[in-house]
């Protein structure tokens, strides 16, 4: 009689862990809603270089989507499992600043006054859950927060075209020398809910790039290491830093996406400038317009030459007010952007 109570209370104790760590199996997805095809190459709302997430720049074909959980909500949004964070990872090869992030939300709902608040994580925890949760938990994950910015949910922009996405600026550039993750804590959105736009399933390139973090015990997992779909969801967050990566002179900078940009000089310019670009290889196109601080576009030229190499373009802005702008060099998928000022 002992032994059989005993072994009652060990499946009682086994079905409460179960439940409290919201069982591996049981993370599900239903199938993806799919959003109108598109070109995401150029970002009109940004005007700072945006890095595209994990695989996205390899894709020839993208397809995006919001994919719901069989519980209720979505797998990059709220849903019955009372997921906390969600975040995408980025790949550090040299050092630059973050100024804001770009989230693409295609679904919200504003019941009460939920908060939702944006941060970039740096990758220095130990205690992240890759793949399968028996032998690859003690993995690097996000852990501290470099800044955050909280909004409520009313003011989240959604939309089913990319240049509808929210943006959201940090009160000061990141310096950014390693991997990190920017994304969003939702464990204060109340009865608000919200999803975020995804790549189609299987077109992460396996990466593992996706985290998200439990309000059940505050680890990270990624969505394979949760065991999504039975630890085969493979996707990319559409998360985008924007990035500053301001250096005076062509030579010393960085190719970015096959792409160098140079500092405008004279910054400030009281009328002409001049602005330095190079191309690691040949390009199709390439083109340069100005944005004011509203976004709004007060200068536009393809006359650029498209050849490898060093180039410069001469630029009269004088009729321009006095101000803040920012010029944005596109050549082939490439987009790079920086900041210049007209004083007279």
């Amino acid at each position: 009689m002992m032994k059989i109570k005993n072994t009652l209370a060990i499946c009682s104790l086994m079905l409460m862990f179960l439940f409290s760590t919201q069982g591996y199996t049981q993370k599900k997805s239903g199938n993806p809603n799919f959003l109108p095809k598109q070109n995401i190459s150029y970002l009109a709302k940004t005007p700072n270089d945006t890095l595209l997430p994990g695989n996205l720049s390899n894709l020839v074909t993208p397809e995006y989507v919001l994919i719901p959980s069989d519980n209720g909500g979505y797998v990059l949004g709220t849903n019955g499992w009372n997921d906390k964070c969600k975040c995408e990872q980025f790949k550090v090869t040299y050092n630059y600043h973050i100024e804001g992030a770009i989230y693409w939300f295609g679904y919200k709902r504003a019941d009460s006054a939920g908060l939702v608040r944006f941060a970039i994580w740096n990758m220095d925890s130990v205690n992240g859950t890759t793949y399968d949760t028996a032998t690859h938990t003690g993995q690097t994950s996000p852990g501290t927060i470099f800044v955050a910015v909280t909004d409520t949910t009313k003011n989240i922009d959604t939309s089913s075209i990319y240049s509808q996405a929210h943006i959201v600026m940090f009160p000061f550039p990141v310096l950014v020398t390693s991997d990190y993750c920017i994304g969003f804590d939702m464990s204060n959105i109340g009865g608000d809910s919200i999803a975020l736009i995804s790549t189609n399933k299987g077109q992460g390139g396996n990466l593992q790039l996706v985290w998200e973090q439990w309000s059940t015990n505050n680890r990270w997992y990624t969505l394979q290491g949760a065991q999504w779909d039975s630890g085969s969801m493979d996707i990319d967050a559409m998360i985008f830093p924007i990035i500053d990566n301001t250096v005076g002179c062509v030579e010393n900078d960085e190719f970015i996406s096959g792409v160098k940009l140079s500092q405008s000089y004279p910054n400030p310019t009281p009328g002409e400038c001049t602005i330095s670009y190079e191309l690691a290889t040949p390009q199709s196109s390439a083109s340069i317009r100005i944005l004011d601080l509203q976004g709004k576009q007060v200068y536009y030229s393809e006359d650029l030459e498209k050849s490898q190499g060093i180039h410069k373009k001469i630029i009269d802005v004088a009729h321009l007010a006095n101000g803040t702008y920012f010029y944005v060099l596109s050549a082939g998928t490439a987009h790079l952007a920086k900041k210049m000022s007209i004083s007279k």
